[in-house]
């Protein structure tokens, strides 16, 4: 099956002029936000920029990849070299790389603007990296009404519409999947008109809150979410749009890592539904979710981070680190028992949700599998002889 590199080589040699940007270009873009692109696409929009072909290059030679949690390095080199030796995204111009991580404020940010030739700019923000803080941030969004990140990705689209003068198409990987969301839903009124579509792959939804926002209402039909048939992260919170579910190769887990997408021609292949286990999920959390009060979540989620604050790690790797391992023992030992009782008590509720969701789901599973079952005998008794269904 194809991936987004061979799709590079296949439509690669076509001008967005001549092919309008879809959704596998969509998620090319998004991927190529985890790129560092300091010194090379930093500047303002309003100004030439550079080509993507130049900035693909750049990165080459420097030997700096993808920042993003799947260790891709290879296939980073592969679908830069596509990038770079394309006539579709080679000679698009990229610009506004803004990137910062903020541990007082527990904000990881950063996003990158691609304007092709023709048709609109493409607004690209990047999902979490793999710094500490970056996850952290995630997990608030849980309970808090609007996160650092999400400020400041509503406030990046209003200078790009201020700079650029037309419409765009915003998207995103994980994370940068929901911020591209989120930025659609809050830009003021003659911004949002501007924006066509918005791309969220595999990224997580929203609190009830915003879920519920009339503002969510005005752009959810442009939001297309896509997810893998196994997707963990892409069904937490809440989504109103239906999810797009897309056949990856990958296992478990591993099916977030883009490279993982199956596609034909210029499309994703589809699959019926999402796995068993990525559905059980979902009712598991969204069970438990709500029966956890927004200032419990908080005091669950800043527990766990104090914990995890007291090793020397600034990312997830080197939280395993033995030194990194010793100092979050330690700092279990010596948190207070307020705290020890609300993770505990939550971490019970987790545990209560998944006994109470399991028979229901169960029974729905099983009636699934019986009414598959009883269509597939009725079409084989309706078939002639000699035919065949499928």
């Amino acid at each position: 099956m194809a991936n987004i590199i061979d799709y590079i080589a296949w439509r690669g040699d076509i001008p967005v002029a001549q092919v309008p940007i879809g959704e596998v270009d969509a998620l090319v873009l998004s991927y190529l936000s985890y790129m560092p692109y300091e010194q090379i696409a930093d500047g303002a929009c309003a100004g030439a920029g550079v080509t993507l072909r130049e900035a693909a290059q750049a990165l080459l030679e420097r030997g700096l990849f993808s920042l993003a949690m799947m260790e891709s390095t290879r296939m980073d080199r592969l679908l830069l070299e596509a990038v770079a030796g394309s006539v579709r995204f080679g000679a698009m111009r990229v610009c506004g790389y803004v990137s910062h991580v903020d541990d007082a404020a527990e904000q990881q940010f950063s996003a990158v603007t691609f304007i092709p030739e023709s048709g609109p700019a493409f607004i690209a923000f990047r999902g979490t990296d793999n710094t500490v803080v970056g996850w952290k941030e995630d997990f608030n969004m849980a309970f808090s009404g609007e996160v650092p990140s999400q400020r400041e990705a509503a406030a990046y689209l209003e200078r790009a519409a201020q700079e650029h003068d037309g419409r765009f198409i915003l998207g995103g990987h994980s994370k940068g999947g929901s911020l591209a969301a989120y930025a659609a839903v809050f830009a003021v009124p003659d911004v949002k008109a501007r924006v066509e579509e918005v791309y969220n792959f595999d990224g997580p939804g929203f609190n009830e809150a915003v879920f519920a926002s009339q503002e969510f209402d005005e752009v959810d039909a442009r939001i297309h979410t896509f997810v893998p048939q196994t997707s963990v992260v892409g069904i937490l919170l809440w989504h109103a749009e239906p999810f797009i579910v897309v056949r990856s190769d990958g296992v478990g887990p591993l099916q977030h890592n883009p490279y993982t997408w199956q596609l034909m021609g210029g499309s994703f292949i589809r699959v019926s539904e999402r796995s068993s286990s990525s559905r059980l999920a979902e009712e598991t959390i969204k069970r438990w979710l709500a029966g956890l009060a927004p200032q419990k979540r908080r005091q669950v989620i800043d527990g766990i981070y104090a914990v995890l604050s007291a090793s020397d790690g600034d990312d997830v790797a080197s939280l395993f680190e033995p030194r990194n391992i010793l100092a979050i023992l330690r700092a279990l030992g010596d948190m207070d028992e307020e705290t020890k009782t609300t993770i505990t008590d939550a971490f019970r509720a987790l545990g209560t949700s998944l006994v109470e969701t399991v028979p229901g789901f169960v029974d729905r599973a099983a009636e699934e599998i019986r009414q598959r079952t009883r269509r597939e005998r009725t079409g084989q008794e309706s078939s002639p002889p000699g035919t065949t269904n499928g």
